[in-house]
């Protein structure tokens, strides 16, 4: 056994003592805690009485704004010690901990009767603004079901009627938009799917209430579609044209899709237009089908005036919720799975024949109305029932941020 020298040990017990007080004490750790919204703390450690006017400096070291952040008057702590230097020798430490607030932006220097002058002197422009960035007008074509027949009696002739009305609206809103200075550089006629109405397969009362048959319902989607783009031709401007499948264009046996997702009516209608034009290049030179425009799986992604944009029928959308938070849901599993609309900063959709835009998300998304005559059997069920309506939005940097404006319902 070792022998203690006594009188050494308790000599030695008051600098170990001093040493161990160097520790940080409890709740007084030298640091910071801080939530922008919420606040927090400060401790500092010194070895000299702390000025309160350097409390700014030392907001600013930790890296906080001095303008946004403040002590809360009061709340500032002291705790003291001794500390041991060495040969037997002291020196008083404190410890200031205080807590910290957001400080309201200073609103001392502004001068609200200049403002007020400033909001009543401001007068519109006399002229309109022309600016050089580029704009897209995206036209969706959507749920137009031609030959379906409704019990109130809205078929095919009223169908039309809505769609030719529609093009004329378009007409006026795209030369509504040069005057103001907003001029249009390419048109998107997007087949959203849905086009036809099939002739059964679909639900149980369809083949006694479509009033056309399919290669009909085919021929008249064709020169529906033809008609926009010579409408729209002598305005100047280019015109693409690109499509999505949707359920009614599918082939079906027994209720199901039989052959392939693509083998789809509404994609074969738009297949056939960009035949007819390509078989008259001089005509329609200002008028393309870009490379896989014409959907070759059940999504499409464009860019559009430098934006990318995700075109879908939304049938393949599903899940329990509101039809905002189901095609915001598949979105974000679409990204996840970085599937091709995964770099979409807009997606449009259409088949629940109601108008929806939201930004929720961070990206935002449009479900478009239908041009149908609605439906029967949901209005009975709901006692709801949907303008039918043409979506339109401008689509470009010139639009800020947001990169769309100019939406119209026509």
């Amino acid at each position: 056994m070792t022998d203690i020298n006594l009188d050494e040990f308790d000599r030695a017990v008051p600098e170990r003592v001093a040493r161990h007080r160097e520790s940080h004490p409890a709740g007084f750790e030298p640091g910071l805690t801080y939530n922008p919204e919420k606040g927090g703390s400060l401790v500092v450690k010194s070895d000299e009485e702390l000025d309160p006017a350097l409390w700014a400096n030392l907001i600013a070291d930790f890296g906080l704004d001095p303008n946004y952040t403040k002590v809360v008057p009061g709340s500032v702590q002291v705790r003291a010690w001794d500390a041991a230097i060495g040969n037997n020798e002291t020196k008083r430490m404190l410890y200031y901990r205080a807590t910290l607030t957001p400080r309201s932006i200073p609103v001392d220097d502004v001068d609200v009767t200049e403002l007020i002058a400033e909001v009543k002197k401001w007068k519109p422009s006399k002229h309109a603004h022309v600016d050089e960035c580029g704009r897209a007008l995206v036209v969706l074509l959507s749920d137009w079901q031609l030959g379906k027949v409704e019990p109130s009696g809205d078929g095919p002739e009223a169908t039309v009627g809505r769609i030719m009305r529609a093009l004329d609206g378009l007409v006026r809103h795209i030369k509504d938009l040069k005057k103001i200075g907003r001029p249009v550089d390419t048109i998107y006629l997007v087949g959203l799917g849905d086009i036809v109405e099939q002739c059964s397969g679909f639900y149980s009362m369809q083949t006694s209430s479509v009033s056309l048959d399919r290669r009909e319902q085919m021929r008249l989607g064709r020169r529906l579609v033809l008609k926009f783009v010579d409408t729209l031709l002598p305005l100047g401007t280019r015109i693409v044209l690109a499509a999505v499948p949707g359920n009614h264009g599918e082939n079906r046996q027994n209720g199901k899709a039989y052959t392939s997702w693509t083998d789809n009516d509404d994609l074969a209608i738009f297949e056939q237009v960009s035949e007819i034009l390509a078989a008259n290049p001089e005509r329609y030179e200002r008028v393309s089908v870009p490379l896989g425009a014409i959907a070759d799986n059940l999504t499409l992604t464009l860019e559009v005036a430098g934006i990318p944009v995700a075109f879908a029928h939304g049938h393949q959308f599903n899940g329990s919720g509101g039809s905002q938070a189901v095609m915001e849901r598949w979105w974000r599993d679409q990204v996840m799975g970085r599937q091709p609309v995964a770099d979409a900063e807009l997606l449009f959709a259409g088949h629940k024949h109601h108008f929806v835009a939201s930004e929720s998300t961070g990206r935002t998304v449009f479900q478009c109305p239908a041009m149908d005559g609605g439906s029967y059997w949901f209005t009975a069920q709901t006692g709801n029932q949907s303008p039918a309506g043409m979506l339109a939005v401008g689509i470009g940097a010139g639009y800020g941020q947001r990169g769309w404006g100019d939406l119209v319902i026509l």
